[in-house]
């Protein structure tokens, strides 16, 4: 961090919020960055206790939906706000004025563009030129992704990077890789820990019950349809299974699946939950067969915690690409609850807990955001150089 002398930096992000992915790494970084540079975040709203210095700008939000019209009012007005005026702009959104985006989820376009059905896929894109919504993400998508010399695109995987160039054509050179770190605080270890005991008496839970996590907002891409039905196909009435997340507006649909599949004993929806390092430490393996992540913090944080982890596979997952030598359980088919199922009879090992505990907690101990952070002010030293700005210490 100490090649480059303090910079004015805009960051715009709609929801500066330590919850979700994509805001909690915006958070991270960016906190990081106040510690020696200018630092001005642009939200719409935002949720912040930290000690760092940081400068918070509101964006108007005149409409919450439809959502695409709100990304364009959002883009026009950043673009108003920062022309000219920072020496870095890094946006964590879809918007079209920016030297640095970090990239967190795969393009609108690859829903058109990845249907494999001849007649689905002419139908897919005869809709789009019907339809307002798709033409203004594929148009704001389409600016963004346009090339230029200066800007730099941080991935956060690698799947990420290969998704955003099987769309655009642009080169390698105008991206970087940044991984989400994790945080060393959610260490079960740590003295001053949760109350396991206690935790455990509130959800009633039995000491020798085996207790799954599931952690994601967004429920259905998440998988936790599959999970759920995992759970009921694994025949064991003792199993729980906390799912910590909104739901994505769905949370009536998943109770409702959940008393159908008769595992209204076992379920504990219990919502957002901010604290989420305390549920790393009541429980003995965190699940998530996501059918589409271009990381997902959730498992790496996991398996720092000690948290034995089974993830979908690279296919599904980007965090998985990371994992090398059965850190933690892959998930090949994230759409089999029987494949899922025998993967929670695998945990219930508590031998092969204890292999994936000491092996995912070596691997996760290399990503850390201070890491994410340094990446990041590598970037703005790349943009800075190819604007003839370069600095030197």
């Amino acid at each position: 961090m100490a090649d480059i002398k303090r910079l004015k930096v805009a960051v715009l992000i709609k929801r500066f919020v330590p919850t979700g992915g994509a805001e909690k790494y915006a958070m991270e970084v960016t906190r990081r960055l106040a510690l020696h540079h200018e630092v001005h975040v642009f939200a719409q709203e935002w949720s912040f206790e930290g000690e760092e210095k940081i400068s918070f700008h509101r964006i108007p939000r005149y409409v919450g939906k439809p959502t695409w019209i709100n990304q364009l009012l959002f883009s026009h007005h950043t673009c108003r706000e920062v022309r000219n005026r920072f020496d870095i702009v890094h946006s964590h959104e879809k918007v079209t004025c920016f030297d640095l985006m970090t990239v967190h989820s795969p393009c609108f376009r690859s829903y058109l563009s990845q249907e494999t059905r001849k007649g689905k896929k002419i139908l897919s894109w005869l809709t789009a030129a019907f339809s307002p919504r798709k033409l203004g993400w594929l148009w704001l998508e389409k600016k963004q992704f346009a090339y230029h010399p200066e800007r730099i695109f941080i991935a956060v995987s690698e799947w990420v990077q290969k998704d955003v160039q099987a769309n655009y054509p642009l080169p390698e050179q105008s991206f970087c890789i940044a991984y989400p770190g994790a945080d060393a605080y959610t260490k079960r270890d740590l003295p001053g820990g949760p109350d396991l005991k206690e935790l455990r008496s509130k959800l009633s839970l039995a000491p020798d019950d085996p207790v799954f996590l599931f952690v994601g907002t967004e429920f259905k891409r998440k998988g936790l349809d599959a999970l759920l039905q995992a759970l009921a196909l694994m025949g064991s009435s003792n199993a729980r299974l906390l799912v910590a997340g909104g739901g994505g507006g769905k949370m009536g649909k998943y109770v409702e699946l959940t008393r159908k599949l008769g595992l209204n004993e076992q379920v504990f929806y219990l919502g957002l939950v901010e604290n989420v390092e305390a549920l790393y430490a009541l429980a003995d393996a965190l699940v998530l067969p996501t059918l589409s992540d271009p990381w997902a913090m959730a498992p790496v944080e996991a398996m720092l915690s000690g948290l034995p982890a089974a993830v979908s596979s690279a296919e599904y997952c980007g965090a998985a690409g990371f994992i090398k030598d059965n850190e933690a359980l892959i998930i090949k088919d994230p759409t089999d609850p029987r494949e899922i199922a025998k993967t929670l009879r695998k945990l219930t090992d508590a031998g092969l807990r204890a292999e994936l505990s000491r092996k995912g907690r070596v691997l996760a101990a290399g990503l850390t955001w201070k890491k994410t952070t340094e990446n990041t002010l590598s970037a703005y030293h790349e943009v800075l150089r190819r604007k003839g700005r370069a600095q030197s210490p």
